[in-house]
């Protein structure tokens, strides 16, 4: 008789990283917030911690005191992005990519509710948007994160879009049939838009990567202080993110994809309003 997969499932590995997760929100926790914030008891919640602070993965300030993460699941991310396969065979297409635009390229990955930056090419000009590996922000609303929506199993993006609206319940109507119309746009033309959704000053153009099975496997982004944009940089930024896309995506595999000609510009229109999450991230 075959082991059912539940006798495999580890209970306090799995509230351990449930506590990673939460951490990883703010800065500091003080233990009775947390304790509130998993509904884990405080026994509980305590041995997890005491046992991470041994691993040197949660550090606390004095003894009482707050709790923090430390860099040891930084270094972990670079090392997990350092040693994707993804980011060794696409990385020197988003260099390549770079060259051409001279504005920062990220490739990106999606997890849970937000997108994560795996590589980053950045740009020689003085006035661009930095960040790092591992970074993320929110699915919704950015360029990259209606790529990867655009391309989602259907009960997937249905699952997305609850979870959204849970976590946002202010976001309306109106901002979710928005947003699930630029996923048809997505669809037909191969690039989405993000006009200052995510961070206020800055726009961006991203295409979708596929792989060998023909699934979305990454999005390749690009971004834009918008005091740059002209109308000839947007023409030559959607063209060439379409072309790099279809590269990296022919490199891994992936069957031939035709996409309309985008209809929009980088230009011109103005932002949508934003959820929570991208105003918090932007702070």
């Amino acid at each position: 008789m075959a082991l059912s997969e539940k006798y495999y499932n580890i209970g306090v590995l799995g509230k351990a990283f449930g506590v990673i997760e939460l951490m990883s929100h703010q800065a500091k926790w003080e233990l009775k917030e947390l304790a509130r914030t998993t509904g884990l008891p405080k026994g509980t919640l305590q041995r997890i911690l005491y046992t991470l602070c041994e691993l040197g993965y949660v550090s606390q300030e004095k003894k009482g005191g707050m709790y923090s993460l430390t860099y040891s699941f930084f270094k972990l991310g670079q090392r997990i992005a350092s040693n994707s396969n993804l980011a060794d065979r696409v990385g020197p297409y988003c260099r390549q990519l770079m060259e051409r635009v001279n504005e920062t390229v990220n490739l990106c990955v999606a997890l849970n509710m937000e997108m994560v930056v795996v590589v980053q090419q950045v740009s020689w000009q003085a006035l661009r948007l930095d960040s790092i590996i591992g970074s993320s922000f929110p699915i919704f609303g950015s360029a990259s994160g209606k790529v990867h929506c655009a391309f989602m199993d259907e009960k997937k993006l249905l699952d997305f879009l609850n979870e959204l609206r849970r976590q946002n319940p202010d976001l309306s109507v109106e901002a979710i049939n928005r947003f699930c119309e630029e996923l048809n746009s997505v669809r037909r033309e191969g690039v989405a838009f993000d006009f200052e959704e995510i961070f206020h000053g800055v726009r961006c153009v991203a295409a979708p990567i596929f792989d060998y099975t023909g699934n979305l496997c990454a999005s390749i982004g690009i971004s834009v202080p918008t005091v740059r944009i002209t109308e000839e940089s947007s023409e030559n930024l959607i063209r060439e993110i379409g072309l790099a896309a279809a590269k990296m995506s022919s490199v891994l595999g992936a069957p031939t994809r035709s996409f309309l000609p985008s209809s929009h510009t980088m230009m011109g229109t103005p932002a949508a309003p934003r959820s929570r999450d991208a105003q918090a991230a932007e702070n």
